[in-house]
């Protein structure tokens, strides 16, 4: 009886796991940072890499959430189109690797996305990279460990895209 008393203890300290949230994913530039070659011109094809989260295992982030926070990304850079066999340039992205640690003070968890950016009419890629970048919540940022690793998810995700975002400003195109 002291071991599932124990146990039911452990799990209401630690809390359920919850996925990682769009909002807190998608980067917000002021919109006069943007390419003008790709102004309303970039849909986004193709997301995978994603998982949905276990409310009893660790947060996550599904493919779901990580499209819908690149097209608001894109949307606030003024890069953004809804449609995708119309638009100039179709960007596929893959989060290959989301490293987690399972417990800790300090929660640091790295995010390693594949992009592509392809010229719909040519069917050129204009743009490929691996972006890693890691990210760390604090204990002081959450005291639970489960709130904890979903804002390093978050965080992590979220300066994946900004730079992404950063490269596709600055990208030189024809």
């Amino acid at each position: 009886m002291k071991k599932i008393v124990a146990i039911f203890s452990v799990v209401l300290l630690a809390g359920c796991a919850t996925p990682a949230a769009v909002e807190q994913m998608a980067v917000s530039l002021p919109i006069t940072q943007t390419n003008p070659a790709l102004k309303n011109s970039v849909a986004v094809a193709e997301v995978t890499g994603g998982r949905d989260t276990n409310p009893m295992w660790t947060s996550q982030v599904s493919s779901d959430a990580f499209r819908r926070a690149l097209e608001q990304s894109l949307e606030s850079a003024g890069m953004f189109s809804k449609i995708i066999a119309g638009s100039k340039y179709q960007l596929t992205s893959d989060l290959t690797r989301l490293d987690q640690p399972m417990i800790g003070f300090d929660m640091t968890v790295g995010s390693s996305v594949r992009y592509s950016l392809i010229e719909t009419q040519s069917r050129k890629e204009v743009y490929a990279r691996v972006i890693q970048i890691s990210y760390t919540a604090k204990m002081s940022d959450a005291f639970i460990g489960s709130q904890r690793l979903k804002l390093a998810n978050e965080g992590s995700v979220k300066a994946n895209i900004e730079a992404f975002i950063k490269d596709l400003i600055a990208l030189k195109l024809p």
